[in-house]
């Protein structure tokens, strides 16, 4: 790792002075946090209730509110005073129960007077199960208010780096968005990092992720069963391989390799019935120059990825060839105003491309609008960000922080733009991915 060109590998757990005696950058501020309908959540079971309360808190659009004594006092009176709840803001009052394991409950509409009978639902006694259970009721309620689709049953994937007898070792795990159910995926007793996923399920990729893996000395990607703890090789081509990402169609690979002395971009034809197709093309190098990061725009048509050959790590866009070869590819420079740039993820809506950038001393997550054209600042305070990735709705980024001491997983909404750790416990996170 004496290389410069690691040095962007090592971004995120080294202190860079990329940004020092340069010019104050010009940020747009955050926007202004808008204001959430309200729903009133009453519950007798606190599991069930809490559960409520966060995902119907961070879903980006209501706000849950529960235990306040004059509301209890007024849930008590038939038929509810709608006036007494439409003056609090509240679009909704729940009140949601468990019987005999049964969950089932109703809800009123504030506005109307309307009563919803939720669907009753069989919680179980496994723990993992019992959660899920509670996630569907959420997302019925949510579906109801909103009438969209909700992220409450989806998972994240990401990495626990530990230090064991001397040596870091880290293995991958998955839990649930709330980061619940934390399990275990791999048992490599090696280094593992950066899980991806395949966004189609076919004969080759069918139950299947992808993993950076030190295992042979040298990082490679490595392919596994979510039923299996341990992979394999995947890319037939020498050197170091990183930061694998895929196309949304699953027909391409992008990946950083240093096969050809420095680190540069490559990306590899993929099927997922068949599995790779063919070699590896090198699609960026630049002379003592460092590639790292790419990911892919929904539509295949072009990545973003990170590049030093300004000499300061920015986010530059590039076409995806639609040949084996291609000469002199143009690049756009996505982000102008920062000294430090990296991990760049694009919203699945093809709207926004979140990163982290380097201000006032600390890695912030980014969001650009290639609508406004803005590169406009998610968070703030102490302790770098990084490593966003996007939720199926493109309004939630998960990512991990950074502290001399502790490194965690909080969750953001682009509405309300408030941090919420949602993983504890030894082992330091990082390196986060949403599910599909």
């Amino acid at each position: 790792m004496k290389n410069r060109y690691w040095i962007l590998f090592l971004l995120p757990f080294l202190l860079g002075n990329y940004s020092e005696g340069v010019e104050k950058e010009v940020i747009v501020p955050l926007h202004k946090r808008e204001f959430c309908p309200l729903i009133y959540i009453s519950s007798d079971f606190v599991e069930l209730r809490d559960l409520l309360l966060f995902d119907l808190s961070q879903n980006g659009i209501t706000k849950g509110v529960s235990q306040r004594p004059e509301e209890e006092a007024h849930l008590s009176k038939s038929p509810l005073s709608l006036p007494f709840w439409n003056d609090l803001g509240y679009v909704c009052v729940l009140k949601v129960g468990c019987v005999d394991q049964w969950i089932c409950g109703s809800m009123v509409l504030c506005e109307t007077g309307e009563k919803i009978d939720i669907t009753p639902r069989f919680l179980g006694v496994e723990n993992w199960l019992r959660r899920g259970v509670m996630h569907q009721v959420a997302e019925e309620i949510h579906s109801l208010i909103t009438k969209k689709k909700s992220i409450f049953r989806s998972q994240i994937y990401y990495a626990i780096q530990s230090l064991e007898k001397e040596k870091w070792k880290s293995e991958i795990w998955m839990a649930d968005y709330d980061g619940k159910n934390a399990r275990q995926l791999t048992r490599e007793n090696s280094y593992c990092i950066h899980p991806t996923l395949f966004p189609v399920q076919g004969a080759f990729t069918k139950n299947k992720y992808l993993y950076v893996n030190y295992k042979l000395g040298q990082p490679k990607v490595y392919i596994n069963s979510f039923d299996t703890p341990k992979g394999k090789p995947l890319l037939p081509i020498r050197g170091s391989q990183l930061l694998p990402t895929l196309s949304k169609k699953g027909n391409m690979i992008a990946f950083i390799c240093d096969a050809g002395g420095q680190a540069d971009l490559f990306v590899q034809p993929f099927d997922p019935d068949k599995g790779p197709l063919g070699k590896p093309i090198q699609l960026y190098s630049y002379p003592h120059s460092v590639q790292a990061s790419p990911t892919f725009r929904p539509d295949g048509q072009k990545i973003a990825f990170v590049s030093d050959w300004e000499r300061t790590p920015r986010i530059y866009l590039i076409d995806v060839p639609t040949t084996q070869f291609q000469k002199d590819p143009r690049l756009v420079c996505l982000t102008k105003k920062y000294r430090e740039n990296t991990s760049p993820a694009w919203s699945p809506d093809g709207k926004k491309l979140a990163y982290s950038a380097r201000i006032d001393g600390f890695r912030q997550i980014m969001v650009y609008d290639f609508v406004t054209q803005e590169e406009i600042q998610l968070t703030c305070g102490a302790n770098h960000k990084e490593n966003p990735s996007w939720s199926k709705d493109s309004m939630h980024i998960i990512f991990n922080t950074v502290s001399p001491s502790s490194s965690e997983l909080f969750l953001i909404n682009l509405k309300q733009k408030e941090m919420v750790q949602v993983t504890e416990g030894s082992g330091r996170k990082h390196y986060p991915t949403w599910g599909y």
